[in-house]
Order: C-alpha cells, then structure tokens, then sequence
C-alpha cells in the first residue's frame, strides 16, 4: 500500500504543479502595469509638488523636495517597482524594496498564497486598506520633515514603502474583476473565474463626484477601451501619492488631498449577477439584465463555482472485499431546477475482483459545506451513484466528503466517504483523488429587491 501511494504521488504532484504554474494569475493589474502606473503617478506628483512651491522655498523646503524628487526619473521607477511587488508578493510595506521581498518578488509561490487569498486587494476592502496605509505614510512624511541627516532619509523611505503599499491596494480597487462580490465569502476558484470575466468584459462604475466610466481589468490598462479607466486610476494614483510628496516637502498635512484622492474611487457600480452557464445558454446572456447602481460595499453575494471539469481516480471495496478501482471524467454544473450542484461523469475500471473491465456512468449532487484558508480550500458534501456496465451490471451508491484545494482555476481534490454496493447489498468505503479545472463562475452583486 505505501509503494502504491508513493507511485500515485509522483504521478499527481507534477500534474498539480503544471495545473498551478499557468492558471495563477489573479492579479487586479499585471506587474508590469502596476509598475506603469507607479512610475508615471510619481512622475506628476513630483512635478505637481514642483508648481506647488514658491522659487521663494526656504532651504529646508528645497532640501526635503530634493530628497523626494531630486533625479526624479530614477526615484519614479523605483516607486513603480515598490507598487507592482507591494500585496501581490510581499504582505507588509517593510518588506517592499528589502533584500527580503526581492527574493519574495522572484518566487511564484508567495504570488500565489498573497494575492489569491488577500481579500484587501478586492474593493471595498482596498479602499479601507489603502486609507489605513496612506495615513500611515502620512505620519512617516511629517516625521521626516521634522527630523534631519540620515535618519530623515531613513523615515522618508519608510513612508515611501507605506505610500507603495497603499498605492497597490488603490490601483486594484480600480479593477473590474476586484469588485462587485464578496471575496471573503467565496473559493479561491470561484474568484479568480469571476475576476478573469469582468476584467475582460468591463463593468461600469461611478465615483463619488459623480462621474461614470468602464473600468476594466489585467492587461487592459493601455487597451483603447479602457480609456476611460485608464485615466481615472491614473489620477487618483497621482493624487495619492502627490499627498504624501507634498506633506514632507512643505511639512505639514493637507487632509483636502486625501478626500480628493477618496473622491476619485469607485463607489457605486452596476452589478449584475453572472448567471450559471445552464441558465445563460437557455436566456441567450451570461449576466442579469441589472443596471441600477449600487453601493460597492452593498455587492456581498459570493461567487461560486458554477462548471468544473474533474479527472479523477477513485478506490472502493466492501469492508470484508476486494478493491474496485476506477478512472473518471466528470463535470460539475449548476443547474436551475436542482438545489445543488449536479456531477455527471464516464470512465472504466482499471480493477475489478472478478478481474474484468467495466463503463462506468455516475451521477451526484453537491451541497457546500464551507471554506477555509481564506477560501483556498473549500469542502462539500456528495450523494453520488456509479454504475458499472459489466457482467452483470453493479451499482456502488457512494456519499462522501470532497475537499478541494484551489489555486487560481487549478484544483486538487480528495473524496473520503461510505459506499453501498449492489445488488449484493454490502457496506463499505469509497475515496478518490482528482485534478480539476474551474471554467466559470456565477453568482456576486447584491441582494435582490
């Protein structure tokens, strides 16, 4: 049994890790992207502050803007590195730019377990984050007005990885696929499939000025439809961090700057619920025809996984028998007129106690049981059936736990449960390990009236 089991593992773990390594990337921007919008709201902050101050500044003045913006170009890209490693791949500003997140920023796996799990970087949860750490920046700036020589660059840079940190978590509450649901509340599956279609698709936001646009997602920043979008993530970056420059170059606060940065989010949203994909194909559109605007924080409905392919091997036996193993492919879908998740599957046995080969077909429903890991794993419960075609034909009814581990759409899932096998009636067990793919999401928006 443990040869049969380290086998197994060698066969499923290189699967796993290929599933992982091009399904990850539920990012609100791309790296790259972050850093565009780092770079260039530094780039104006900086020259903005330049407007700001007199030719008459004293020197202390021109001592502090020299700090912040002295070879500016430099100083804007390394604020753009800190903005695209700051959330996704380090979780607190004191690492962002540290020998530490560097290396963090090199390796996949902190990508994976921050930015999949993170619910701050999902609005409005990052509007709140990113005011705790803008005000936290706030406080370094004017502490390194106040103190001189090195420890003022010591405290400068400090606020400078506080102000990254919360310009990260500002730009994501610009992303389509990062509002409209609640994150806290759904799998990591099921918001990396909602957050890859409304990234793609776009979604219409107002702020609280009143001003409405298509905000769009990943790879969208430059694209011509996401003009509109492109422009107002732009600016309130450069609001932001003109705030912070600003307070340290002339020493005091301006709190004005941060309510015009505040202003400048999204705020209210048309959120439409995404239809399971049975529903959709019946009404010819893959969301509800909901237009009306609501409050970002009123959106707390889940995703949830609405169709995920499985490939499976599954192991059962009679408490006094021999093994019947199995292998399977099967879909699970939502549909209307059931009150769970429907599993259809096919497959053939690879053993049999008669030593025979036989199709198999299986049925199930799925109730969910709960997540935890921040929704990495998720847990349900399945009544299913598996009938094989042989000679004659048997039937093993199976009711069993399924945890799924879930990183991105990538899913890695075991069975453990209680089996019943006919016709000869007789007890037993059933368990299974699988590999699954999420294709679509369906659920998020708000309450209906």
């Amino acid at each position: 049994m443990t040869r049969t089991r380290t086998r197994s593992w060698f066969v499923v773990a290189p699967l796993a890790l290929s599933l992982v390594g091009v399904s990850i990337r539920a990012r609100a921007w791309g790296t790259r992207e972050h850093q565009e919008i780092g770079t260039a709201s530094y780039l104006a902050a900086c020259a903005r502050v330049e407007r700001a101050i007199s030719d008459g500044a004293d020197q202390g003045v021109r001592e502090r803007f020299e700090i912040a913006c002295g070879p500016r170009e430099p100083l804007a890209r390394l604020y753009g590195d800190a903005t695209a490693i700051a959330g996704d791949f380090v979780g607190h500003p004191s690492e962002v730019l540290s020998a530490h997140g560097a290396w963090r920023f090199s390796s996949r796996r902190y990508y994976y377990l921050l930015a999949l799990e993170n619910s701050e970087h999902f609005n409005p949860l990052s509007t709140e984050s990113w005011r705790e750490f803008h005000e936290a920046a706030l406080t370094e700036a004017i502490r390194a007005a106040d103190v001189q020589g090195l420890p003022r660059v010591d405290a400068w840079e400090q606020a400078v990885r506080e102000s990254a940190y919360a310009d990260h978590l500002l730009q994501d509450s610009f992303a389509a696929g990062h509002m409209g649901f609640n994150r806290r509340g759904s799998s990591a599956a099921a918001a990396k499939s909602f957050h890859d279609y409304w990234n793609a698709h776009g979604r219409v936001v107002y702020d609280r000025a009143g001003q409405v646009w298509t905000a769009y997602g990943d790879g969208k920043l430059d694209d011509p439809a996401n003009a509109a979008g492109s422009r107002h993530v732009r600016d309130a970056a450069t609001s932001s961090v003109y705030d912070i420059v600003l307070t340290f170059v002339l020493g005091r606060r301006h709190p004005e700057l941060g309510l015009e940065t505040w202003r400048a989010l999204p705020f209210t949203i048309e959120a439409p619920a995404l239809l399971v994909d049975t529903e959709g194909l019946i009404q010819g559109h893959a969301t509800s025809r909901d237009s009306e605007q609501i409050p970002l924080a009123a959106a707390v409905l889940p995703a949830r996984k609405d169709t995920v392919g499985h490939a499976e091997i599954w192991v059962a036996a009679p408490f006094s028998g021999d093994l019947t193993v199995a292998a399977t492919a099967n879909v699970q879908l939502a549909v209307p007129i059931l009150p769970a998740q429907a599993s259809f599957g096919a497959g053939a046995t690879l053993d049999q106690p008669n030593g025979g080969h036989s199709a198999v077909a299986e049925f199930g429903l799925l109730a969910p049981l709960g997540l935890s890991a921040d929704g990495l794993v998720s847990h349900e419960a399945e009544a299913a059936f598996s009938l094989l075609f042989g000679k004659p034909v048997a039937t093993i009814i199976h009711v069993q736990y399924q945890g799924s581990i879930e990183l991105g759409t990538a899913l890695l899932v075991v069975h453990l449960g209680l089996a019943e096998f006919l016709p000869h009636a007789r007890t037993g067990w059933y368990t299974a390990l699988g590999l699954g793919w999420t294709f679509s999401a369906a659920g998020g928006g708000a309450f209906a009236r």
